[in-house]
């Protein structure tokens, strides 16, 4: 709770509430609604995570088309109007004191965010209207809508640079879209939103993507860095937009990990006083882990659950913020209601019946992890020298130094798997040996669950989508033409964009920003 926040950013853990943020979206907003409400079951608290499907993440509206088709519903939730945003947190008070929503997306965040922000506004215009009778006036409805921003507790993850280095659903092409997060930035500031986050910065793709520990936080940090320059261009002052930064990290096997938080807290903290000047809330440096993807093998897939186990002790050792334990069927699939409870089932054993955890710090003190701090502290450090000398992160990125560096330590990773020298339980060592002899033709004798939409839900959220249109068709003609105007003179388009949102698709939105911003291209 001091600086440098090395040990956590507050004095003591939350007695209330266990830092349980699980992950979920599939097929319909009404689906993925109940598996909310699954998640949320018996909880003091509701901490909601949403996973897009792809349409959804690229700013594409469900289609017949056969390569959209596909995707539609399937490993997220299909939302393209804000009717289905409605419908996705139905039975949820967004405002709630002990309600908290994340939205995992990037690409085209702006939509989603002003469609969430509008869900909230709903809401709050709903009881004005069942304990008066009637339509708030303007008046009252400014009132209502400031009341909700200020009170609308979350985060959209919105991390645009680590979708150039790590995840590529970039959709619009980089000065576009790093022009949007200061529009974002700006109408936070403006309209006081304080509980809400607008970036959550991430490590967790990259380190997917390949990166060992160091360099995932190195190439987050950095981000961060970048983002806190980016904004102060716009004339920002950090003190006021640095509340709304939040970070998210994963957590694999290897001892780094167990420190990760502990030197990424310490860095953040002395840069933002020293450099920027920044006070006490700016240097806090607040984030989510989520155990790893990567370390979930199909192979001996219930041996997942130990792995997973182990990377959520790291991160609750550490004082993480909030976490989601991944399910152990994940390795081949959207987790099933039965392998979810169980991934609930380890953070809430480690919470609340894990002695060690009593303790505020467990690891404080430690040699091994005072030794490991400053040491991946020194090697973060000269990455980052490294990058300086290459023009920072966007110089960094034109070279494509982000990219070479994951990619490296991805194929050393490989390498040691299948070499055998980094063993893997189940997979390249203690292996079943009846499951090692097992043919193609032996497959049909599995009898698994695995999560998939099917054709008529699909058709559904598409119908759904037409109709949307169909109906606001008018309205959204004009709202598509005020927007592309402003992108054209620079004005802020996120403030549009909470206009136009009642009755524009974000297909429409995206179709429109690519004909004034252009399109990303990935540099191969």
């Amino acid at each position: 709770g001091a600086f440098p926040f090395t040990a956590g950013v507050f004095p003591f853990k939350r007695e209330d509430e266990i830092p349980l943020r699980m992950f979920a979206g599939e097929g319909s907003a009404e689906r993925t609604n109940k598996r909310f409400h699954f998640l949320s079951e018996g909880q003091p608290f509701n901490r909601l995570s949403t996973a897009f499907d792809s349409p959804s993440l690229y700013g594409r509206d469900p289609q017949t088309r056969l390569d959209i088709f596909g995707k539609v519903c399937e490993s997220g939730v299909s939302i393209s109007t804000v009717d289905e945003m409605d419908m996705l947190f139905e039975g949820f008070d967004l405002c709630a004191p002990n309600t908290s929503t994340s939205k995992t997306i990037n690409g085209n965040y702006w939509w989603h965010l002003a469609a969430f922000f509008n869900v909230a506004i709903k809401q709050q215009v709903r009881k004005f209207k069942k304990e008066n009778g009637r339509e708030p006036n303007e008046e009252e409805y400014q009132e209502l809508k400031a009341w909700a921003l200020n009170n609308v507790r979350g985060t959209v993850q919105a991390d645009q640079l680590k979708e150039s280095m790590g995840q590529n659903t970039l959709v619009f092409n980089l000065d576009t879209a790093l022009r949007m997060m200061g529009d974002v930035a700006e109408y936070y500031v403006k309209n006081n939103i304080r509980n809400h986050y607008f970036v959550s910065i991430s490590g967790y793709h990259i380190a997917e993507a390949g990166a060992n520990p160091i360099t995932q936080a190195a190439l987050t940090l950095s981000n961060g860095l970048t983002y806190v320059e980016l904004f102060r261009a716009r004339g920002l002052d950090p003190d006021k937009f640095l509340r709304n930064f939040s970070w998210f990290f994963s957590n694999g096997m290897d001892p780094e990990y167990a420190v990760i938080g502990r030197v990424a807290r310490r860095i953040w903290a002395i840069a933002m006083r020293d450099i920027y000047g920044v006070g006490h809330r700016g240097q806090q440096l607040k984030y989510h882990i989520q155990s790893s993807g990567r370390s979930l093998h199909a192979q001996e897939f219930t041996f997942n659950d130990y792995r997973t186990t182990l990377q959520a002790l790291y991160a609750l050792a550490d004082n993480a913020n909030s976490l989601h334990t991944n399910s152990r069927d994940e390795a081949f699939g959207t987790p099933t209601e039965e392998t979810v409870r169980d991934s609930i089932a380890i953070q809430m054993i480690l919470s609340k019946e894990y002695g060690l955890l009593a303790n505020e710090n467990p690891m404080q003190g430690s040699h091994l992890s005072t030794w490991l701090t400053s040491k991946v502290e020194e090697e973060i450090l000269r990455i980052f020298e490294e990058m300086h000398q290459r023009g920072g992160v966007l110089g960094s990125l034109e070279v494509n130094y982000q990219r070479n560096r994951i990619q490296d330590e991805s194929m050393v990773y490989e390498h040691r798997k299948h070499s055998g020298e980094l063993p893997i339980i189940g997979v390249n060592t203690f292996t079943n040996p009846d499951a090692t002899s097992l043919s193609a033709d032996d497959a049909d004798s599995f009898d698994m669950d695995v999560t998939r939409s099917d054709e008529n839900e699909k058709r559904m959220v598409i119908e759904r989508n037409q109709a949307f249109k169909e109906q606001n068709k008018q309205m959204a003609e004009e709202g598509l033409a005020r927007l592309k105007q402003v992108a054209r003179d620079g004005g802020n388009l996120f403030e549009v964009m909470m206009d136009i949102v009642e009755y524009c698709s974000v297909g429409q939105v995206t179709q429109a920003l690519f004909e004034t911003g252009g399109k990303f291209r990935r540099n191969m």
